[in-house]
This record gives structure tokens, sequence and C-alpha cells, in this order.
């Protein structure tokens, strides 16, 4: 090779723009430990200063972010967390409760040794995140969710509460059955309606009833004050039955929230809409790392 190639290729290798390799995107299955000792499941890829946690919502599955965790592994290091009592993770827990289920974000957090975290929760995933948050401060930036925390002052009807929980109790998979297509846009995909109502049909009825049951109680008000950072939402913007308003003015009245939303969407933008939720978290996460 003459000179001149050689300052050519030197040239050249100045303006390569890094890529990340197959492996590092395709995700790991990893396993980390509970405080009391429940096996906690989750998928690890990518890599990044920061880290984006995914968390699903009432009776998900990891797999409710497939569509988000490789495209995200690009930039970032990415962990897809299987919430206790979904999915592969451990299920032998005396009580429910969605702080629970933050001390378990933060094992995972811990064995992961993750320094600077975005939390992502989708429904029950954004009270999680928001617990979490507090539990971590200075380690969470902040908290990005995926239709939830629509307004910090609302409060379901204590009796439809009632009637819910004792139909569930009495037959968990027949009341979901009825529940679940409410829960998706007329126009969603109906092997995807299936496909999402499958998987929670499938989760734990002990589990299920009674993470519901602790998150009518809680105080969200309270959770978006104490998480003590930046919370943002990417909502659905109306397509569903029990679709409920983002109240962006109410919201801010408790913490530095903000929100996009995406119409014509279900419960589920991130499994109904990927494409266009991931160009909203883009955007979202775009926004937050200038505020740093």
């Amino acid at each position: 090779m003459n000179a001149r190639h050689i300052a050519l290729s030197v040239f050249l290798a100045c303006f390569v723009v890094p890529t990340v390799r197959a492996e590092d995107a395709k995700p790991e299955k990893k396993t980390a430990k509970a405080a009391d000792g429940l096996t906690l499941v989750y998928d690890a890829a990518g890599k990044g200063d920061t880290a984006l946690v995914f968390l699903h919502g009432w009776c998900g599955d990891r797999a409710y972010w497939k569509h988000q965790v490789p495209a995200f592994a690009k930039d970032y290091r990415v962990i897809a967390i299987e919430q206790a009592g979904h999915g592969e993770s451990g299920k032998d827990r005396k009580a429910w409760t969605v702080e629970s289920l933050a001390a378990d974000v933060e094992a995972v957090v811990k064995a992961e040794g993750l320094k600077r975290v975005i939390l992502i929760g989708h429904s029950m995933g954004g009270p999680v995140s928001l617990l979490a948050a507090k539990k971590m401060p200075g380690t969470v930036v902040a908290v990005v969710g995926a239709d939830t925390l629509q307004n910090a002052e609302y409060h379901f009807p204590e009796d439809q509460q009632k009637q819910i929980f004792a139909a569930m109790e009495a037959d968990f998979k027949g009341t979901l059955g009825m529940f679940m297509p409410a829960m998706v846009a007329e126009k969603t995909d109906p092997e995807l309606k299936k496909w999402i109502a499958d998987r929670a049909a499938a989760q734990d009825k002990t589990m299920a009833v009674g993470l519901m049951k602790d998150m009518s109680r809680l105080d969200q008000k309270g959770l978006l004050k104490e998480a003590k950072v930046p919370v943002r939402a990417i909502n659905s913007g109306g397509g569903y039955t029990f679709f409920q308003p983002t109240m962006v003015d109410i919201n801010k009245k408790y913490a530095d929230f903000d929100a996009v939303t995406i119409p014509d969407v279900g419960h589920y933008p991130m499994l109904e809409k990927p494409a266009e939720f991931n160009e909203k978290l883009k955007g979202v996460l775009k926004e937050l790392a200038a505020k740093k």
C-alpha cells in the first residue's frame, strides 16, 4: 500500500460511525434475586452510560417490550424486567404490593451495576417506576410512562372497584375475557388482541388480584411528588373503551411532568403502534438529555 492509500485510509477511519454489534443488541436472559429471595427474570442488551429499564404492566410480561429492546439497545443499555409474579419470575410471595415490585427494580439495577437509569413503565409500571425512583435517588434520573399516570387526582369509584375484585376472585379468566377487549383499539390487529389477552389470562390470579387491590390504595399525588425526577408520559390520545385523558396541568402541580399522545391507539401503544411509540420515546429521551 503506497503513502497515498495509507493517508486515505486514515482519513476515512476518522469518519467511521461506530456500530453496535449484533450480539450486543440481541437480548440476553438473566436473573437476579429479590430481597425476599424470589427469582427475577429479565432481558438485557446493548451498552451505554444511560440504562433504559422497561417495566411491563399488570398481567403483562417482558415480551411487551419486544419492539423496544432491540431498537434502543443500539444507543443504551436496555433492561426489560419480568416483574415478580409474572411470566418466568418467581411467584411465591406472601404479600403482593407495588412497593415490593419497586424494591425488585432496585435489586435488578444493583445486580447490573447501573449508575444512570431512566425507568419506562407501562400501566402499573408507571407507579412502580415512581416508587423505584424514590428508592434510588441519584441513580434514577427520569421516569417515562406508557399509557399511565394520566391524572393524579382521579379516584376510581370504590363500589366499582369492589365489583371488579369480586368478579376476578370468582372467575379470573372469564372476567379478563370480558375486560381485555375494551383495553385495545377497535382496529388493532386481531392476532395482537389475542396475544395480549392470552398472556394476561395465563398470569397468576392471587398475584393479579393482590396487586390490583394494592394499586387502588396508591396516592398518585404523593408518588409524583416524592419521585423527585422529571416524569414524562407517552399515552393514548383516545381510541379504546377505558381511555382516560392525560391531564398535564393537573399532574404538573405535583411533578416536573409532561406528556405526548398517540391517536387512535389502545392501552398498549408500544405493541399496537410500535414504530410511532419508538419515535415518541426517542423524542422524550432527547428532551430529557437536554435537561442534564
